[in-house]
């Protein structure tokens, strides 16, 4: 009904869309710019780097920025894919696109990867990872990733990094229709206004499609289908405050192929994992008494449901309930301009677990319960930028409380040359499904885990020649108490603590470069080492990433653009369960190409390319990818 409800929405507002546009008001609308911002200088700076947004140009660590233009070379309906422009990230799916897709970064677990969408968190409280597989239809204005520890910021689940996902104010309909192969539909659809003092925004989106078998066994195609919808927006009260909101639903309903008979090799087996999403939050900023305010609340509740031959075999809900505050201060002298901001953010997680496929032998109700407080202090003395952060989270007793920290500095010299280098600590409490999790005869949670716990540092050279801008970084970081698998005698297994430490260490680079008012091209290119403690390599982590981004755009007819994408995912290792052993998945580069052709101001034919070189794609030992996919629709704006 749900889905019903969103898709007829989306139909009427795309006809409606389409139908009510006429040439006077395209020309007007082609003047202006496809997002307008309520905060002016939002474009300027960075929001996930400190307690409060950081200009670009300030930046002690690193952060990359996917802008709107970036994302419309790939014009991908799923996140992740984008996020393969990202230095020092890589992509795991299992499968077709809706399927489990994990992100990871420096080398790091996907659970190590702290995902918010507007400053709030989405990660799954069950499993303490994001399954990019539900994110389609975002509709980002532009997609921040800092890499590196971050836990002095954000407490948990911030040794990889943090991802987040900018939601773009807009004004007036935009929509769009896609088909192609794999039998798969998308529609998206969404009207914003402006209303002076704030603005709102609606959006929907559907993604569908028959897939591919993912068991490789030649069977019956696993298909999927994500639908999501999106309301956002602000407005301005009094004379310096403001409030944003962000409500957001996800669906995703996806076909698996178990293994039926324990011997590591999936089946083709009737399987499907239904998941839905809610996230709900905000936040109230402004000025008063001499001190910015900031105070933001959300939820997010995750349930998950998994049918066998149509029956309902378990499902697991999850939610997260976060409140925080933030006061912060500006304090200029001759010589300095200085930042103090400070945080309290309390936060608890609720767990729940129910199956009939054992009869209700692995029901059971958890919680957690977390407050931090953090600190920070940001300087700039001439050409120098300094920054310190401190955070100690108190967990309840259900874990040892954590204390963690980070420092940078950036010194900008003449020529366009910046050189930067920081330092920090981060922590990753253990998740329900590591601590209680059970499935008879399979596996076995470990309720005494311990917290994993990270050290690392960079340096980094950024230059800016004008139109060109390059980037290389230096990492290494140590993990303490990771949590790994352990594989039993029974067949069993459970999660534990390594004993010593597990090493993570990488190059990354990147390029942009203006090459002319029509043309520009970025590039990235990574090389990671992750190695556990006994000095193997870790599984799912390619050693050579890149990527390279062609975008083009007519200087003569409004609205013709084009765009070219090649990503590149080198050696990488995973278990294969059929002989307890690791194997080395093959390399494979992803081909991919959109072209949107304008009919009229206002509509545009869209072309679109996955796969194109249709390579073997194994992210994960079983699964088998889709090959190669095009796609044609048309295009409202």
């Amino acid at each position: 009904m749900k889905r019903s409800l969103i898709l007829s929405c989306a139909a009427l507002a795309l006809a409606g869309g389409a139908l009510g546009q006429t040439d006077d008001g395209a020309d007007e609308a082609d003047e202006a710019p496809e997002y307008v911002y309520f905060v002016q200088d939002r474009l300027s700076v960075v929001e996930v780097a400190g307690l409060r947004p950081v200009n670009e140009t300030d930046l002690t660590t690193s952060v990359t920025v996917i802008d709107a233009s970036d994302l419309a070379v790939r014009d991908n309906p799923y996140l992740a894919d984008q996020l393969r422009a990202v230095p020092g990230l890589g992509v795991s799916r299992s499968g077709a696109a809706g399927g489990l897709t994990q992100v990871r970064i420096r080398g790091a677990e996907a659970n190590h990867t702290l995902v918010l969408i507007d400053g709030i968190e989405v990660s799954d409280p069950t499993t303490g990872e994001t399954d990019f597989g539900l994110f389609s239809g975002l509709y980002p204005g532009r997609v921040e990733v800092a890499r590196g520890e971050q836990s002095a910021l954000y407490g948990s689940d911030a040794i990889g990094g943090v991802i987040n996902v900018v939601t773009a104010p807009s004004e007036g309909f935009r929509g769009l229709v896609e088909g192609g192969s794999f039998s798969t539909l998308r529609l998206d659809a969404g009207y914003g206004w402006d209303f002076g003092i704030g603005d709102l925004s609606l959006t929907v989106s559907d993604v569908s499609s028959d897939g591919v078998d993912t068991s490789g066994l030649d069977g019956e195609k696993d298909g999927y289908q994500n639908t999501s919808g999106t309301v956002s927006g602000g407005f301005g009260f009094g004379q310096d405050w403001e409030a944003r909101g962000l409500l957001r639903y996800g669906y995703g309903e996806v076909d698996t192929d178990p293994d039926l008979d324990f011997d590591g090799r999936l089946d083709d087996a009737d399987r499907v994992t239904e998941s839905e999403q809610w996230t709900l939050g905000g936040s109230v900023f402004g000025e008063a008494f001499g001190l910015d305010h900031l105070f933001r609340a959300s939820y997010n509740q995750v349930e998950r449901e998994n049918f066998g031959d149509g029956a309902s075999l378990n499902v697991s809900d999850a939610d997260r309930t976060k409140l925080a505050y933030s006061p912060s201060v500006e304090v200029e002298t001759r010589e300095a301009f200085f930042t103090v901001s400070g945080l309290i953010d309390w936060e608890q997680e609720d767990y729940s677990a129910r199956d009939t496929e054992f009869g209700g032998f692995t029901n059971q109700d958890q919680t957690f319960e977390t407050l931090g407080l953090a600190g920070e202090v940001r300087a700039q003395i001439g050409d120098l930028v300094l920054n310190a952060s401190a955070r100690h989270d108190d967990n309840d007793g259900a874990f040892d409380d954590a204390s963690t920290w980070r420092l940078g500095g950036a010194y900008s010299f003449a020529q366009g040359t910046k050189l930067r280098a920081s330092t920090g600590t981060g922590v990753k409490n253990p998740t329900f499904t590591e601590l209680f999790g059970f499935f008879p005869g399979s596996f076995v949670g470990n309720p005494d885990l311990k917290p994993e716990e990270s050290t690392s540092w960079e340096i980094g050279l950024d230059q800016d020649l004008g139109p060109l801008e390059l980037s290389v970084t230096y990492f290494e970081a140590d993990l303490t108490d990771e949590i790994f698998t352990q594989f039993n005698a029974d067949f069993t297994s459970t999660p534990a603590n390594r004993a010593g430490d597990s090493e993570r260490s990488g190059i990354e680079a990147a390029v942009e470069w203006q090459a002319s008012d029509s043309l520009s091209l970025r590039g990235a290119a990574s090389n990671i080492s992750s190695e556990n403690d006994s000095g193997a390599d870790e599984i799912r982590v390619p050693e050579w990433t890149g990527s390279l981004a062609l975008s083009w755009r007519s200087l003569t007819k409004r609205g013709l653009r084009a765009g070219l994408a090649l990503d590149y995912v080198g050696e990488q290792l995973d278990t294969d369960f059929a002989t307890f052993s690791t194997v080395e998945l093959d390399p494979y580069t992803l081909v991919s190409a959109t072209l949107d052709y304008p009919v009229t101001e206002r509509i545009s034919l869209t072309f679109r390319g996955e796969n194109l070189l249709d390579e073997t794609v194994t992210d994960v030992v079983g699964f088998n990818g889709p090959g190669a996919g095009l796609f044609i629709g048309l295009r409202v704006r």
